[in-house]
């Protein structure tokens, strides 16, 4: 099932990078608590003491886990194409026409696609189909290092690692024993303009971890960058838009969440075409933008 998809369940470690942002993380703990997840808030001695860094306080959850998310992507379009589904890579829609019945998809190449629900699910660039604006568009930038041993791991062998501050930075190893870093996120929306900043970010990132880590020697071997969407309430939209009538559905987990908010939107996008009511509707619908 979560065969050659870099899966595995690891702890979660949310330290708070100011004193000042300890009420809200165990405002964050007490939370979780009340909501069953298994979580404990670590004092600063214990944070030194187990990780070796320093931090006011932080929270460890035991609930987390790591993917590939490129890797899982292709496993699942495998496994939808085993199963009937068509797949078509490289293909540009031009234009989308709908009625109360439909909705009909024109490629680039001249082609038509008839469905009778559309789910627009092309992540940021998923706002080209509409006119007002839902959300803007930022960039995350991120470094890999050279697989490493797991005495050279340490925690994060089975811990992923992230802060309060916004933007944050993150560190998480990989199935094939790498440390990744990203963060650095900061409003450029233009590919050119982001591209040229990743040698820069990727020398800030590793800088920041040596920070906390400084005995910790990485060898940089792959950075990057990407573009994300982000809300003005951080939370995502799914459902129909007015300026598409009910046929033509979006899928935007945007908000930072995207995993979670995906795994949400699936079964209220389903409950929508069945014509199944779903508590999250109100929540994450275009509604809420008229309130």
């Amino acid at each position: 099932a979560w065969r050659d998809v870099g899966f595995a369940r690891n702890l979660s470690l949310y330290y708070a990078s100011r004193r000042r942002d300890v009420r809200s993380l165990e405002k964050e703990y007490e939370a979780r608590r009340r909501h069953g997840l298994d979580v404990e808030l670590l004092s600063k001695d214990r944070v030194r003491e187990d990780y070796g860094f320093d931090a006011p306080a932080a929270l460890l959850s035991t609930q987390a886990a790591r993917v590939d998310p490129y890797r899982l992507t292709h496993r699942l379009l495998q496994r939808l194409q085993k199963q009937g589904t068509s797949i078509f890579d490289r293909t540009r829609i031009a234009d989308i026409t709908a009625t109360s019945r439909g909705a009909t998809l024109r490629t680039d190449t001249g082609f038509e696609v008839r469905a009778s629900h559309l789910v627009v699910a092309a992540g940021y660039a998923s706002q080209h189909w509409l006119t007002p604006r839902v959300a803007r568009n930022r960039s995350s930038y991120a470094v890999i290092s050279d697989p490493m041993s797991a005495e050279e791991l340490g925690f994060f062998a089975d811990t992923m690692l992230w802060e309060t501050a916004r933007p944050y930075l993150y560190a998480r190893s990989t199935s094939d024993r790498r440390l990744l870093l990203g963060g650095e996120d900061d409003a450029v929306d233009i590919p050119v303009k982001r591209d040229a900043r990743v040698e820069k970010k990727a020398h800030t990132l590793l800088k920041r971890l040596h920070g906390l880590f400084p005995g910790l020697a990485i060898t940089p071997a792959f950075s990057w960058a990407g573009t994300f969407a982000e809300t003005e309430d951080g939370l995502p939209f799914f459902g129909p838009h007015p300026q598409w009538g009910p046929r033509v559905h979006f899928a935007m987990a945007y908000g930072g969440n995207g995993i979670t908010y995906s795994v949400l939107g699936a079964g209220l996008l389903r409950a929508l075409i069945e014509r199944r009511r779903h508590r999250l509707w109100p929540l994450f619908s275009f509604q809420r933008l008229e309130r």
